[in-house]
């Protein structure tokens, strides 16, 4: 009886060992399909690509004069605007596609009448991923109008008044020093300067974080729909968790709107 019991488990072991075999040759039978799949794709742009892979780029430079304007309508892709040389507009656009032939199917359009500079983008209606960055230096007074169906805005030192949205991304504007008006539907802003006029900061969701001098006199209307806000100044006026309307200072050199449905606001020199 021992003898056969000892057979019977000889007999599982091995059918053990023998399922265990066949379970490592399925799988590594699959991890070599796989990582033959991944090199393919290296080379394939229609297998596995999730991101736009090649680009191609366009420069112009434009000549403008005492009040330069900017207008900016970009389908997707992201925007930074800093200094450069007096009454000059320089633009780089980078296209960026999932395959090269797709590149001719996006197209940027850049004109100037007078002082103005107007930039387009535009995609097939069948093109799937694809973006256009832009990358500008104009001089420090230029007023602009940005607009971006996704990606983030940055803008430098820019002193002129400022007009930008993007509807999902990040919004950061740094040494500004006239109007702004900054609206995301997704996506947090940043700003650094000194208030001038009507200045508004609006987002669907994500934090607004506002950085003034450190004497400000200004007008605030603050809000959160599901948030708290932190503000570092006195204010003379009303004040709650998700509400602050009042003055800072004497008021009297700008207005700022700042809201958001979801998301913090913090306002601090």
């Amino acid at each position: 009886m021992e003898r056969r019991n000892r057979n019977i488990w000889i007999a599982v072991i091995v059918v053990i060992v023998l399922g265990c075999c066949c379970v490592a040759a399925i799988a590594a039978g699959a991890l070599g399909w796989f990582v033959t799949r991944v090199d393919r794709a290296q080379v394939d742009p229609e297998i596995l690509v999730l991101f736009p892979r090649t680009s191609e780029q366009l420069e112009e430079t434009f000549q403008v004069g005492e009040s330069p304007y900017l207008e900016i309508r970009n389908f997707a892709g992201e925007i930074t605007v800093r200094p450069g040389q007096d009454n000059v507009i320089h633009v780089v656009a980078t296209k960026g596609a999932s395959k090269t032939s797709s590149l001719d199917r996006i197209t940027v359009s850049m004109s100037e009448q007078g002082d103005r500079v107007v930039i387009r983008t535009k995609k097939a209606n069948n093109l799937g991923s694809g973006h256009v960055n832009l990358d500008i230096t104009a001089p420090p007074g230029t007023e602009m109008d940005v607009h971006t169906g996704a990606g983030s805005l940055k803008f430098r030192d820019m002193t002129g008044s400022i007009r930008a949205n993007s509807g999902a991304g990040e919004i950061e504007a740094r040494g500004a020093a006239g109007p702004v008006r900054l609206g995301v539907g997704a996506g947090s802003i940043r700003y650094e300067g000194t208030p001038a006029g009507h200045c508004s900061f609006e987002t669907g969701a994500g934090d607004i974080r506002l950085r003034l001098p450190e004497r400000p006199d200004v007008r605030v209307d603050l809000g959160t729909g599901l948030g708290t806000i932190d503000i570092d100044y006195d204010v003379d006026g009303s004040t709650s968790p998700r509400d602050v309307t009042g003055v800072i200072g004497a008021g009297d050199a700008a207005s700022i709107y700042a809201h958001t449905g979801l998301g913090n606001i913090s306002v601090r020199p």
